[in-house]
């Protein structure tokens, strides 16, 4: 009882601590971002380079491989993280100091461009990115198979045929947000009318470097990135800032284990910023600085929110439904099943809303289709164990009989040393989410195998200190949200000493 005692103390001061520290450094540095950041002008022009260890760090990044991008091989990531890594060296200044890590990245791209179908989802905005990329490094004399990404430029025009011509330089879309696929057609004009109040466009480091190349005179643009690179240490992330995301994800794990009834103080300032950036209207976004709110942070803040006792109205998510189904932003192309479990999961605390029946049918339809079509794959996660725990974890009191199919087949992917693990190699983060999973139904439905649980958690305690965490998570290239894979690691053990 001492050991679990002091093991208690220990998740319970670890907690508090991340949610002291959590305005601090959030996300993951990406090969795909710093190499855009790399290319920035200094502000006399093109003699110098405004981030000169950007390009350094590229050249000691490199994989042996000849890949930038993710260790595990998650194609959209290393094959656009390479591609424009690639791009940066051979428009440096010095290229014939980067001769052979040219050649080992047209070599990679060459070799694995045909394996793109092999993933679950594209990485964002890969069908904008990936031909103006190419044609990029086609003017630059760049040995690729051009040929093999013909397709992708008939993809782009399915895209931007969802979008009307006028939303294309509007806050109002994500475009933004990639905005470096207009390549040599942008209107530098237009653009200043999508950049935020904070200088970014679209709260994209790799975006606004792009404009920055384009127009080198804008001082918005340029203080944000600068503040955006010294955030990560001199080299860049995808995502800044992500204030809402970070806070409501970590919120969320930690309420899920319980853990908020003992935080109470430290969580409050966090519930205060979202229900100031809160809108009944629109919902909100991952960020109080970005223009769009997207539904997947809309049902969780929305949940953290009313259960904390603040005035939330739920006729927002209707703001996001459509005849068969919700959308995370306007103009996506592919629906989110996250997005699904995610206001599943909320809806159940809405009972007093007219039109919770029917919010919960349509989303609990959609939800049941992707089952039946075997779609274990979110298109914000690149891990199937993301949605399958979180599902089975929304699903409950719901459908328990599906929990219960959803929960065996949890188990039945366990590894040896107790892990879960899709790619190459079991990881903390995915072994969280089943242990959380495992736990919740073990509460609610019916008892789970105890020696199933006790390995899970044994394995994250013998892990548990460990920083460096796969990037899993998808923006348009793969990242790490380092405070939420943390919550949800102490959040399962939380849960399992609760047990």
């Amino acid at each position: 009882m001492a050991h679990r005692t002091k093991r208690w103390l220990d998740l319970e001061h670890d907690a508090r601590q991340i949610l002291n520290e959590l305005d601090q450094m959030a996300m993951s540095n990406t090969a795909y971002d710093t190499a855009w950041v790399a290319r920035v002008p200094g502000e006399n022009g093109h003699s110098n380079l405004a981030f000169p260890e950007a390009l350094d760090w590229l050249r000691i990044s490199q994989h042996p491989n000849g890949s930038w991008g993710a260790k595990f091989e998650y194609y959209h990531d290393l094959i656009i993280s390479t591609l424009a890594a690639t791009i940066a060296l051979a428009k440096s200044d010095d290229r014939s100091r980067d001769v052979e890590a040219i050649k080992r990245g047209e070599s990679y791209v060459r070799r694995n461009i045909q394996n793109l179908h092999r993933d679950p989802y594209e990485t964002v905005g890969f069908e904008l990115l990936l031909p103006t990329l190419m044609q990029e490094a086609r003017r630059l004399g760049l040995d690729l198979p051009y040929s093999k990404c013909v397709k992708y430029a008939h993809l782009r025009e399915k895209k931007l045929e969802l979008i009307p011509g006028e939303m294309i330089y509007s806050r109002e879309a994500t475009t933004a947000h990639s905005l470096e696929f207009m390549g040599n057609e942008l209107n530098i004009e237009q653009a200043g009318g999508i950049q935020e109040e904070n200088g970014s466009f679209g709260n994209s480091p790799s975006a606004t470097a792009y404009f920055l190349v384009k127009c080198q005179e804008n001082a918005a643009a340029r203080q944000y990135l600068a503040e955006a690179v010294n955030v990560g240490g001199g080299v860049a992330m995808p995502l800044h800032p992500v204030e809402v995301f970070n806070k409501s994800w970590v919120l969320y794990n930690l309420d899920l284990a319980g853990l908020l009834d003992e935080l109470k103080e430290e969580a409050k300032p966090h519930l205060d910023h979202l229900y100031q950036a809160w809108d009944d209207q629109r919902g909100i976004g991952f960020s109080q600085q970005y223009s769009i709110p997207d539904l997947d942070d809309t049902a969780v803040v929305f949940k953290l929110l009313r259960q904390a006792g603040y005035d939330v109205n739920p006729s927002v998510f209707t703001t996001f439904e459509k005849d068969s189904h919700f959308i995370c932003f306007p103009y996506e192309r592919n629906p989110s099943m996250g997005v699904h479990v995610h206001l599943l999961d909320t809806l159940r605390i809405c009972l007093d809303y007219e039109h919770q029946p029917r919010l919960v049918d349509k989303t609990l339809n959609f939800y049941r289709t992707q089952i039946q079509n075997a779609s274990w794959f979110d298109k914000w996660h690149a891990s199937p164990y993301y949605i399958l725990c979180h599902a089975a974890i929304a699903i409950l009191d719901y459908d328990n009989e599906l929990a219960s199919k959803l929960i065996d087949c949890i188990i039945r992917a366990q590894r040896q040393d107790g892990s879960w693990g899709y790619y190459d190699s079991s990881t903390s983060e995915e072994t969280a989410y089943c242990l959380q999973a495992l736990l919740m139904y073990h509460r609610q439905v019916k008892p789970v195998d105890r020696a199933v649980i006790y390995h899970a958690a044994r394995y994250l305690y013998v892990h548990y200190r460990v920083q460096d965490h796969p990037p899993l998570w998808i923006d348009k290239c793969l990242y790490t949200p380092m405070s939420i894979v943390r919550s949800a690691i102490l959040s399962a053990l939380w849960m399992y000493e609760n047990l």
